[in-house]
């Protein structure tokens, strides 16, 4: 992406492409307000990060390059992936593109044959990172020494590659100053999510077709490694975005669904015995071993209320210490969730007969809860 580029080079469409998408190297600065959902991209240029520091500065994501080019792959993939993921981050990979050394379905192929993608709920959308050369790929103009028509046939192949291969439609970075005039305004791929650079003091222009993006790449320096983004929206936004599907709790206690009672209006009860709207959660990882509960009854979070003196209810807006929940697999295979709130178990009390409520010190069978997905 931006950092390791190698600026000053370019010759007049990528200078005057730049100059117009402010993305110049830029002094290091804290994150843009109203996106409080931070992360970063790096590739070896960065070396081996320091992902638990990472994750202590309050990350959530990251874009870790796994190839460029033609078949070449990044030598700290890997570590960085890998790095990432046992840190609790949503993580995708990245792949650098170059159109004038082979064709989009064999770079593609390549990228994912490299980087592997797994869909569970934390792994974001393969990415095709497609921008100016690089000063030292000489010979070659901003727009890959190719037509517009072919620029476009190069993107499509690839991008569909990605999506036989994997299932999923690719996210795709770049800038309206090198995406219009390199592919003649093109607004056939409004569809696929877009991440965006710009080291401006608001979002840039998306370029042809978009009228939103997902991920906003507002400076190449700050308090953490790499480049420095923000999502464009909210934790459980970029849970859905990662793939994760709603959940369901089965409550063993009576076999019945966990529901968001009168949509979310009443405590959550099981007495539920098919699954509906009110029956489905977002869920949600927050980092520290802990989860978060997305009512799709009301699109609130589900809390321990009163520090879990009184029951479950998805009443709030943001997740805070009673939205907090550590989850427990059990050796049967059931779960049991942990309130932050108070330490104890949360338990579908009377036997399902009453709301669900965390007021436990030992898990026995009320507490137990098989976990579907739909």
């Amino acid at each position: 992406m931006v950092r390791g580029r190698g600026w000053g080079l370019f010759s007049g469409l990528g200078v005057a492409a730049l100059l117009l998408g402010g993305v110049f190297g830029s002094p290091a600065r804290a994150a843009p307000a109203g996106y409080p959902v931070t992360g970063i991209d790096v590739s070896a240029y960065q070396g081996q990060v320091d992902w638990a520091a990472v994750a202590a500065g309050g990350a959530k994501f990251a874009y870790i390059r796994a190839s460029e080019q033609a078949n070449l792959p990044d030598s700290y993939f890997a570590a960085n992936y890998q790095g990432a993921r046992a840190n609790g981050l949503y993580v995708g990979a990245y792949h650098r593109a170059r159109p004038d050394l082979s064709s989009g379905k064999a770079q593609a192929d390549f990228f994912i044959d490299h980087a592997g993608y797994v869909t569970d709920g934390k792994t974001l959308p393969p990415m095709l990172d497609i921008e100016w050369p690089r000063a030292n790929w000489t010979g070659l103009n901003a727009c890959y020494n190719v037509t517009t028509t072919q620029m476009s046939a190069w993107i499509k192949d690839f991008v569909t590659e990605v999506a036989a291969r994997t299932g999923q439609r690719a996210m795709i970075y770049t800038s309206a100053t090198w995406w219009n005039p390199c592919t003649g305004n093109n607004t056939t791929f409004a569809s696929y999510p877009l991440f965006i650079p710009g080291y401006t003091a608001t979002p840039p222009p998306p370029p042809a077709g978009w009228t939103k993006w997902a991920f906003w790449q507002y400076s190449d320096s700050g308090t953490m490694p790499g480049d420095q983004d923000v999502f464009n929206g909210g934790i459980a936004s970029l849970s859905r975005l990662a793939g994760a599907p709603p959940v369901s709790l089965l409550a063993r206690a009576n076999g019945k669904y966990v529901t968001a009672e009168s949509a979310g209006n009443s405590p959550l009860i099981a007495n539920r015995t098919a699954i509906g709207a009110w029956e489905q959660f977002d869920q949600i990882d927050v980092g520290g071993g802990y989860i978060a509960l997305l009512a799709h009854a009301n699109g609130k979070y589900v809390t321990a209320e009163k520090a879990g003196n009184s029951p479950l209810i998805a009443n709030r807006t943001a997740i805070g210490p009673w939205e907090k929940f550590k989850l427990i697999v059990n050796s049967d295979g059931s779960i049991t969730l942990l309130a932050n709130a108070n330490g104890k178990y949360v338990t579908a009390q009377n036997a399902g007969g009453w709301p669900l409520i965390a007021n436990r010190t030992a898990i026995g069978t009320w507490e137990k809860f098989y976990r579907t997905t739909s």
